[in-house]
Order: structure tokens, then C-alpha cells, then sequence
């Protein structure tokens, strides 16, 4: 070998050994700035997640952000209310200076820091019950407040939706020791359901492995939180159909303006228009048309197969045994636009339905309560999401309820 190939030989070494130490150095940095960004991504001025800051446009909140935007609102002292549950929780059609969570903090005062972690059409069980537990032991004077329909049983460890802010908080170490729930995860995920033909479905697997082994490789690197900070503080990098323009999208997340509309703007004919009626009025039944019976008589029973096999069992285990008592369920309501075109005997029966939810729920170590029954047509934006005055009702439900509960709790000074 001449003198000159053993020099270009040497020189494509060194070339190769940069390039491969420079991949080195820059991932260990974004690893690092990651681990960084986990716990100073704090959502200034946070109120809610919005479309922009969801899913919806492929941004997920991570659970460390989350623990992140908590630990920048609350103040010393104060007892911490996370607002999980969906839309309906979250605020559609009310602006971020109707939303209900931000009056309930303004009934609640300063001895409370309320922070609403809902997201659309998330389950109990979703990020914002993750997040709560895992801040648990850090401020153990905490209230988790969601909401369901009454006979909904949530998934345990979340919808798939939402599934991922569990396993980032499995992974990073962040739950409390749960066996009873592990268990009920894992035989959830594999569920099976035999068809006659002879193929099988596992409605709940999905894409699980590889949702674990990105959560596990997370827990590790904190990739997500990385983005997660780039794109909110700095610059957006991910177009979707929701983004708010090609002129925009690039923009940092922060500077995106929260789309939600004022509710009790929009015409009624638009909230609650004819043509939806009669779907609505199915989807009304059916909170409560297969959880009871006639009997002789005529009178409604309960069907014991649901509320025994299926929702009493389904509520079981979703959380560690020493949070379910600082669990408060909602059973949202429905629009009396609707529920006045049901007949009498159906609306009876809606209404021994919540009553029951309200029972069964507090049979297994949670408290609830429902709300909307007696509220007026202009309080609802549609079948279940609430407008401004709709929030402001329900705000002044529940501020008292929340309060019971923290003297109950033990958060109070007696």
C-alpha cells in the first residue's frame, strides 16, 4: 500500500469516527434536553389542553408535562384538584374564560389549585387519572374529578386513544404498586372474542407491543418530551388537518390561539338541530334501555347481569385502592331538549339509571354525584357539552361536593 492510499485510508477512518461521534454526542444531548425539557415544560398561564396541544393534531402530552404544568400552578399549601373525563369536562363551546374548571377554581379559592387534564373522548382511566397518581405521593392532599354515562364501565389503563400515557408512566416508574390492576390490564389487552366461523378478535390489543417498547425506549430517552418542548416553546414541525394554517403551522404550539367557541352564540337551530333528533333520542335510550327490566307488574328492575357482571366488575381494580375515595364521578347529564321528547316511562327509567350509577360507583370506594337534570335548554351547547351558564351550574354543584370531600378526606383542619 502506497503512502497516499494509507493517508486516504486514515482520513476516511477519522471522517467515519466524527461522524459516528458526532451521532453519539448529539444523541446523548437530545437524551439529555429531554430528561431537561420533562421537567420545565410547564404550559405558561395553562387552562386547558386544546385541540392544539392533543392528539387531535398529534401532539401528546407526555405524564412528566403534565406533573410539569401542576408543580408551575400549584402553590404551597393548596390542595390539588385534577379534572380528568372528556369533552364535556375539558369545555367545549365555552371559551378558556367560561370554562367550568376555571370557575370551580374560582369557587373553590386559593386554598385549592385546579388543573383540567381532560381530552376528548378520554375515559376515566386516561391521562389525567395517570397523571394524578403519579404526583400522588408528592401531594397527597389531591381530588381527581372525571365523568362517565351512566352504565359505562371504563377500560382499565386507558381508552386506545389515550393508552400511552399510561405505559410512559409505567416505564418511568411512575405508579403506584397496583398488582390487582396490572392484571386487569393485561387480561384486558387480551381479551378474546371467538367468531362461529372460527377466527378470533382481540378488540383491545391493537398495536400494544409496539406502544410498550416506544414507552420503555422513552422512559430511557425522553424523545416525546423533547418534542414536546421544541414544538410548544420553539417551533411546530408536524402538519395535520386541524393545524390553524400553512402561513401558521410552524409556529410555536404557544402562540396557537384556543379555537373554542362561545356556546350560547350559536343558534339553537344549529345546537339542537331536527334532523339529529332521532339519533339522539337512540343514544339517550340507550344509557339506560338494557340495564333494566320489566317485571309482572309493569314496574322497571334492574337487569343484575350488567350491573353486577359487567359494570360492578368493570369499575373494580381500575385505580390503587387508596386513591378510589379521592375519585369523584360525574354522571353527566343530558339536554332537556332531548329528554323531553322521551316518554314518561323512559324518562323514569333514565333517572333510576343515574341513580343507580350514583350507588354502584360509591359501592366501589369512589363518590359521585350527577348533574343536569334540572338545567335549562340554554345551558346545554348540545346533547351533553354545557355553555357558559351550563358550566357556571355546574361549578357551583360540584365546589361543594369537592370541599365535603376534603373534609372527609382528612384535607381540612377540623
Amino acid at each position: 500500500m502506497t503512502t497516499k492510499e494509507i493517508f486516504l485510508a486514515l482520513r476516511t477512518s477519522m471522517v467515519t469516527r466524527t461522524v459516528l461521534a458526532g451521532l453519539a454526542v448529539g444523541f446523548v444531548g437530545m437524551c439529555l434536553l429531554g430528561r431537561r425539557a420533562a421537567h420545565t415544560v410547564a404550559h405558561e398561564n395553562f387552562i386547558r389542553f386544546t385541540q392544539y396541544t392533543s392528539p387531535e393534531s398529534k401532539y401528546y402530552p407526555t405524564v412528566s408535562e403534565m406533573m410539569s404544568i401542576v408543580r408551575a400552578k400549584i402553590k404551597p399549601g393548596q390542595i390539588l384538584v385534577v379534572v380528568g373525563g372528556n369533552s364535556i369536562l375539558r369545555g367545549v363551546a365555552q371559551t378558556p374564560d367560561q370554562v367550568w374548571s376555571r370557575k370551580l377554581q374560582e369557587k373553590l379559592g386559593d386554598g385549592y389549585c385546579v388543573v383540567n387534564f381532560a381530552f376528548n373522548s378520554s375515559l376515566i382511566t386516561d391521562a389525567a387519572s395517570v397523571a394524578a397518581e403519579a404526583l400522588s405521593k408528592e401531594f397527597p392532599r389531591q381530588i381527581y374529578i372525571a365523568n362517565a354515562a351512566p352504565t359505562q364501565a371504563p377500560t382499565p389503563g386507558g381508552s386506545s386513544v389515550y393508552r400511552w400515557v399510561y405505559w410512559d408512566a409505567y416505564y418511568k416508574g411512575l405508579l403506584l404498586d397496583a398488582p390487582a390492576r396490572e392484571k386487569k390490564v393485561a387480561d384486558t389487552i387480551y381479551t378474546r372474542i371467538p367468531y362461529p366461523d372460527g377466527h378470533v378478535v382481540y378488540p383491545f390489543r391493537g398495536n400494544i407491543q409496539e406502544l410498550k417498547l416506544a414507552a420503555w425506549l422513552d422512559s430511557w430517552c425522553y424523545f416525546n418530551d423533547f418534542w414536546n418542548d421544541v414544538a410548544y416553546e420553539d417551533f411546530n414541525t408536524v402538519w395535520g388537518n386541524l393545524m390553524p394554517g400553512l402561513a401558521d403551522f410552524m409556529q410555536p404550539r404557544k402562540n396557537w390561539r384556543d379555537p373554542d367557541p362561545d356556546g350560547t352564540q350559536i343558534p339553537m337551530t344549529v345546537r339542537f338541530p331536527a334532523t339529529t333528533l332521532e339519533g339522539e333520542l337512540a343514544n339517550i335510550r340507550g344509557n339506560s334501555q338494557y340495564a333494566f327490566n320489566k317485571d309482572a307488574a309493569g314496574k322497571w328492575e334492574i337487569y343484575l347481569p350488567l350491573w353486577d357482571d359487567v359494570f360492578q366488575k368493570g369499575i373494580q381494580d381500575i385505580f390503587p385502592p387508596a386513591l378510589k375515595s379521592r375519585t369523584l364521578i360525574l354522571l353527566s347529564g343530558t339536554a332537556t331538549y332531548y329528554t323531553r321528547w322521551l316518554t314518561e316511562d323512559e324518562r323514569y327509567r333514565d333517572k333510576i339509571a343515574y341513580e343507580m350509577a350514583v350507588q354502584r360507583w360509591k359501592a366501589g370506594g369512589f363518590d359521585a354525584m350527577e348533574y343536569g337534570r334540572d338545567f335549562a335548554i340554554e345551558d346545554f351547547y348540545d346533547r351533553t357539552h354545557l355553555t357558559a351558564t351550563g358550566a357556571l351550574k355546574l361549578s357551583g354543584m360540584v365546589a361543594p361536593k369537592v370541599r365535603e370531600m376534603a373534609q372527609q378526606l382528612g384535607y381540612l383542619p377540623k
